[in-house]
């Protein structure tokens, strides 16, 4: 590519960005419905540019929600980690998750609509990933409290924590969507987390072990 080239697609992307930026700025203030001329106008752009580098809406409304929930999974990612108590622990994934959810109610919205048809679009993708990373820590969490986890155990705690986390996801879901804020969010992350905890502990008895939810690591490991 030569330095023309160069040039020229660094033109395009920092376009690019500023239509996304634009998208972003105008539904958090005004919702997801945001006309593609208002965003355009917000960006400096014409329509007819915004067009020239998102074939439709749909691909726009598919690039801002991975943006969205960038932001989201940044500030989740590091949360979920066995640090602390197994009940601070989820207390703390879920905080970081409501409080979000709070702060940006109409990027929730819009985070929640998976836009791509095959089912594997931003949200699906970032869902996976976070699933993934919390059956990692309740598996550990079981180990360390002395539980025997066969292969199988593993293989079935995939379904069981898209599962979980798709009920977080959908409670908050609703909550924010009706809009009154009650409970309130402290009470929320409260309910969330008996109710993470509840299926935990139920798989934590099928193993024939008892987690008391206010032991650290350090203290599971001794009680095994």
């Amino acid at each position: 590519m030569d330095g023309r080239a160069v040039r020229w697609q660094r033109h395009n992307d920092e376009r690019r960005r500023r239509i996304v930026a634009a998208a972003i700025e105008l539904i958090e203030a005004e919702g997801p419905q945001v006309s593609l001329q208002a965003i355009g106008e917000r960006a400096g752009l014409s329509r007819s540019v915004v067009y020239r580098h998102f074939a439709d809406r749909r691909e726009l409304d598919v690039v801002v929600q991975a943006y969205v929930l960038e932001g989201l999974w940044a500030e989740l990612l590091p949360s979920v980690e066995l640090r602390g108590s197994v009940r601070e622990t989820i207390e703390r994934v879920v905080g970081v998750y409501v409080r979000w959810a709070v702060a940006h109610p109409r990027l929730h919205q819009l985070a929640d609509y998976d836009t791509a048809v095959d089912g594997q679009g931003p949200l699906q993708q970032g869902i996976d990933m976070i699933a993934a990373r919390i059956s990692e820590v309740v598996l550990a969490a079981f180990q360390l409290a002395g539980a025997e986890v066969s292969e199988v155990d593993k293989a079935a705690s995939d379904p069981l924590i898209h599962g979980l986390v798709g009920m977080v996801f959908g409670t908050v879901r609703r909550w924010v969507h009706l809009g009154e804020k009650v409970p309130d969010a402290e009470h929320m992350v409260a309910l969330l987390t008996e109710s993470v905890w509840a299926l935990i502990d139920v798989r934590a008895r099928a193993y024939g072990i008892r987690i008391e939810p206010s032991l650290t690591v350090d203290e599971l490991i001794s009680a095994s």
